[in-house]
């Protein structure tokens, strides 16, 4: 039940930014951003939102009916130029997984040169924090 709160709680906060704060970003994404950065920063558990974020995660494929119903609807303008979205569609997957891979590579690397560096001595650790 804290999980769904806390998910469209942060919905609302992006909702709310994307409206008052005329950010140009979808304030679903603006939400989802914060709720990422949260979890990151510990500031919330993960435990909390791990039971329903499963659950989107499980029926994620539901939500892409509406936009499949809406790209049938422009099945005109799709068949006027094909080439550009059939190369949009080719290119971008394999692209958003090689720099999402790269990043975690990255980011793993990153963390293992912290906990090598962590375990070295804290004297470092606290010159860092403080």
């Amino acid at each position: 039940m804290w999980g769904w709160l806390i998910i469209l709680g942060f919905y609302g906060v992006g909702a709310l930014l994307n409206r008052w704060g005329e950010i140009p970003l979808p304030g679903s994404l603006i939400g989802m951003l914060l709720l990422a950065l949260s979890l990151i920063a510990g500031w919330i558990p993960f435990r909390l939102v791990e039971q329903a974020s499963a659950f989107l995660l499980k029926h994620m494929l539901l939500f892409f009916v509406p936009i499949i119903v809406g790209v049938v609807s422009y099945a005109g303008v799709i068949m006027q130029q094909p080439w550009p979205i059939l190369t949009a569609l080719a290119a971008g997957p394999p692209l958003v997984m090689l720099t999402v891979g790269l990043m975690m590579q990255t980011w793993k690397k990153n963390q293992a040169q912290e906990r090598t560096a962590g375990t070295a001595g804290d004297g470092h650790r606290r010159e860092r924090n403080a």
